[in-house]
């Protein structure tokens, strides 16, 4: 890597939207620029360099990135060095955009290039001008790695957080839902090895993680493109393989995976969860629609038929599994029946919880090409009568815990209130606990005394 243009030390600031894999990210950056001896600003008015980790999936993506450019004008006019960075899915979507915008924007950083955030911002020093890499690396044969430091510990940009980290172990996605906008900002599948993974979940258990969440558009497709290419050889699925061998590291304590696409989710992955404990009782398995029509016209692969026989998989042997799922209303063409036959699901499958959107139409997917468009006050009313179904149905279940002793793994420490601490159970229940001795880190004995449909509260036993 370049030496640094400036004798002192600079200090940067990030902003990170959207996913888990958006945080992940940002923490990589984050460690990169610190292997270079950059400092955190203790606010953005204090930064040589602030960042804008960006998502594209919602429809004014841009606009909301533009907007901020346009509130970071005035710390441009008081420090003319300050350097501004797009990084993420807006980034590459939006390149030529911004670029021609211009905002006061230093440089432009896709997702896949995210290990190049310190020499670009040598270069935008010297040239004075917009330092962009976008696009994807051709024929690359894994993952990069894009965190040259993984025997040292990773910063958090959630340090509450820090006993539960993500770890990217894939990039991009292959499926080409009609919906998404995924395989146009992060390209297509490629996996990081899984020895590279193992090495990296390794250093964050030496600094004290005990729960680790692996992130990958489609993770039941990690690793189909080493094993084309002879980099791994398994006769198990490589992500299976994957999580037997990130599970039997001593010192992890729990072990989960986002997102999981139904159509591939495999009775191997399941029959894992009903022997590995540390998989937890918990699984998110996006299904978008409860109708036929509507999946097929999604592009999704699977039926809800088959939908179904996944779940049963796991629940007709844990009928207490906890399920959460992504939801769309008001897709292109999207009748009242076939809405209703997605609340018809989420009746069915009593899900934990459920992330649910309205239909946003994204440049370069064909849904945005379809005809029969929902108006927007339909979209509105479907959201607000699902949300209301669903509201009922996590109180339920909540509600149900009350009584239930259990163990959960505590994350952190309230900010407002004091003694207070949160964390997970094992089938993912944000629960809160006091506590007059510090359990960061633990995996404490509880009992379930109130509940509703944000949170359990529990005292120690």
């Amino acid at each position: 890597m370049s030496e640094l243009v400036s004798n002192s030390t600079p200090k940067f600031h990030v902003e990170t939207w959207g996913c888990q894999m958006n945080v992940a990210d940002s923490e990589e950056m984050i460690s990169i620029l610190q292997n270079q001896n950059f400092k955190t600003a203790n606010s953005e008015a204090d930064a040589d360099l602030i960042i804008l980790n960006t998502c594209h999936i919602r429809e004014k993506a841009t606009q909301k990135v533009l907007s901020r450019l346009g509130r970071l004008d005035e710390l441009k006019k008081q420090n003319p060095k300050l350097k501004i960075a797009v990084t993420g899915c807006v980034a590459q979507a939006e390149a030529k955009r911004l670029a021609k915008a211009n905002r006061g924007i230093d440089i432009i950083l896709s997702p896949g290039k995210i290990s190049e955030i310190h020499d670009l911002y040598n270069k935008s020093i010297k040239s004075n001008r917009i330092e962009m890499s976008v696009g994807f690396h051709k024929d690359q044969k894994a993952m990069p790695i894009q965190n040259p430091a993984l025997k040292k510990e990773k910063p958090t940009i959630a340090g509450k957080n820090s006993i539960s980290r993500f770890v990217n172990i894939a990039q991009g996605c292959n499926n080409f839902c009609t919906f998404c906008v995924v395989p146009f900002t992060r390209g297509k599948e490629v996996s990081k090895m899984p020895a590279t993974i193992v090495e990296e979940v390794k250093a964050f258990l030496t600094h004290g993680t005990r729960e680790i969440t692996l992130l990958g558009q489609n993770v039941n497709s990690y690793g189909l493109d080493l094993l084309e290419k002879g980099l791994v050889d398994t006769k198990l699925t490589p992500f299976v393989d994957l999580l037997k061998q990130v599970a039997g590291l001593d010192d992890l304590y729990k072990l989960r995976f986002t997102t999981s696409n139904p159509h591939d989710f495999s009775r191997e992955l399941a029959d894992l969860f009903l022997s590995e404990p540390k998989l937890g009782n918990y699984l998110h398995l996006p299904v978008q629609s409860g109708s036929d029509t509507i999946l097929k016209s999604m592009k999704r692969k699977v039926t809800v038929a088959e939908y179904y026989e996944r779940v049963d998989w796991i629940r007709s042997v844990k009928p207490d599994f906890a399920i959460s799922t992504d939801l769309i209303v008001g897709f292109p063409g999207e009748s009242d029946e076939d809405f209703q036959q997605t609340l018809d699901l989420v009746k069915k499958m009593r899900y934990c919880f459920v992330y649910a959107f309205k239909y946003s139409s994204r440049k370069n997917t064909a849904a945005a090409r379809f005809r029969n468009q929902i108006e927007e006050s339909v979209k509105t009313k479907r959201l607000q009568k699902l949300n209301e179904i669903q509201d009922v149905i996590t109180s339920e279940l909540n509600q149900a815990e009350v009584g239930k002793q259990t163990e959960m793994l505590v994350t952190y420490r309230s900010d407002k209130y004091e003694n207070t601490y949160y964390g997970r159970t094992n089938e993912f229940r944000l629960t809160k606990v006091v506590s007059n001795r510090d359990i960061i880190g633990q995996s404490v004995n509880v009992e379930i005394i109130k509940a509703n449909k944000t949170a359990l509260e529990a005292k120690l036993i």
